[in-house]
């Protein structure tokens, strides 16, 4: 049987495992961040109901406070922008300031165009290390380290263009301008 090229680096953890180390990541990029918190398994409330999140992060820049709402999929195919469009409809609802798409496998073009229209942060974590699918627009385009990186936006006509460079990580996954 032959791989999909996106199994070759797929990590071998289980769901749990994954939103440990999504949480973990979290928390090493988030510390430059005044009371920057991460909980995992979190339940937020909001008009439409309660919603259980697998991580979220709050933060205070510019004198406000703000809330990240945090999804991790542990999937062996790539992720659909029905699962993106779902995270938008609980940013909506929550009125969280930013979302975040974990993913153990790539994310398709028409979840990576929902998430940029919606300024969803989308990364997909790779045994390599994670790899940011969208970000912030003209954000920085990641880390270095602890972990390398690069940026895949789509271009106008629908190309996926990589971009490789450092920046500053919680500034590129919050949309912190501090």
């Amino acid at each position: 049987m032959i791989k999909a090229p996106w199994d070759r680096s797929r990590l071998r953890v289980t769901p749990r495992q994954f939103e440990r180390m999504v949480v973990e990541f979290l928390r090493t990029i988030g510390c430059p961040l005044k009371e920057f918190i991460v909980q995992h398994q979190t339940a937020v409330r909001s008009p439409d109901g309660e919603f259980d999140m697998d991580a979220v992060a709050t933060f205070e820049a510019l004198g406000a406070d703000f809330l990240v709402l945090v999804e991790c999929k542990n999937h062996t195919n790539p992720i659909k922008r029905e699962l993106v469009q779902v995270l938008a409809d609980k940013l909506s609802s929550t009125h969280a300031h930013k979302g975040m798409l974990f993913s153990s496998a790539p994310f398709q073009k028409g979840a990576i165009k929902f998430a940029v229209s919606r300024r969803i942060a989308l990364v997909h974590f790779t045994e390599g290390g994670p790899i940011f699918e969208a970000r912030a627009q003209n954000g920085p385009v990641g880390p270095n380290r602890p972990y390398d990186a690069y940026s895949v936006t789509l271009s106008e006509v629908g190309e996926m263009v990589y971009s490789a460079g450092s920046g500053e990580a919680a500034k590129m996954l919050f949309g912190y301008a501090g």
